[in-house]
């Protein structure tokens, strides 16, 4: 009586273990389908984009796998497996044969996405440079004409009006100078306006001439922030979703060809024997 149990319960194991392996696989292989479309390999953001899909969902057939071979084993150590199965029939030999595919299709995408991270990343630097260049153009056109001349000039008189004003109320300009958000330049600038009334003039002056160069260097900087995040982003890339890659197919690769052999589907070579004399 215990033994028919056991033998139920590994019969249910084992098909669980092997139903479950086998949607797994299947569940994969349509997620890898659905993830291209739409086809379009001639865009290489598709190309990194289904890459790096593809790899973090790798390891679900791999485990799928694991489940459907573990069910076969259950099922032999128990007695239920039929051994008379040929094995173009045997689910063991499209798994493994599956896993040896899709070791190879992660061998190949190892350099392809290493290639087009660095073709993104180039591309991505070219364009950040372009429009850089072009804002500083622009800003060179901005700067000569008169509109922007006659925009520092009102901004310059309406500075100069709220200053005055709030010099000329002692209250506000005691609050002001209490005000520890206030930046230390500008209450340098109201502590020195009481004895000196021309540093106002001073100060908006020299502002005034110092705006071209902060918005050039605004730029500048803007333009380097962006290269530094394209880098950071294609490093991230290629180390994660390559190296990943890499590991899959070495993972897939040994499966396949080790349950081939093991099935005897693939001969292995045997010692080369010396003959008697």
């Amino acid at each position: 009586m215990k033994a028919t149990n056991i033998r139920q319960y590994s019969s249910i194991a084992s098909k669980t273990l092997t139903i479950v392996g086998v949607i797994m696989i299947l569940s994969s292989l349509l997620d890898f389908i659905v993830l291209s479309i739409p086809f379009n390999i001639s865009s290489r953001a598709w190309q990194i984009g289904l890459a790096t899909q593809i790899v973090d969902r790798g390891i679900i057939p791999m485990v799928g796998m694991a489940l459907l071979v573990t069910g076969y084993w259950v099922s032999s150590n128990s007695g239920l497996q039929d051994t008379s199965t040929p094995s173009i029939l045997d689910l063991r030999f499209w798994a493994l044969l599956l896993a040896s595919l899709l070791g190879l299709v992660y061998l190949l995408l190892f350099p392809v996405h290493l290639n087009n991270t660095s073709q993104a990343r180039a591309e991505a630097i070219q364009r950040i440079d372009q429009q850089a260049s072009q804002a500083e153009t622009q800003l060179e056109a901005r700067i000569g004409s008169s509109e922007f001349k006659n925009q520092i000039q009102q901004r310059r008189s309406q500075l100069k009006n709220q200053i005055t004003n709030l010099l000329a109320d002692e209250t506000r300009l005691n609050e002001a100078l209490e005000n520890e958000q206030l930046p230390s330049q500008v209450k340098s600038l109201l502590e020195q306006s009481k004895d000196n009334p021309q540093a106002i003039d001073e100060f908006l002056n020299r502002q005034a001439e110092q705006l071209p160069n902060q918005l050039l260097t605004r730029i500048r900087s803007r333009k380097q922030e962006l290269e530094e995040q394209a880098n950071r982003n294609s490093f991230k890339s290629s180390l994660r979703t390559g190296l990943s890659s890499l590991l899959l197919a070495v993972g897939y690769i040994m499966i396949g060809w080790t349950g081939l052999k093991n099935m005897g589907i693939i001969k292995g070579k045997g010692r080369r024997q010396n003959p008697a004399r």
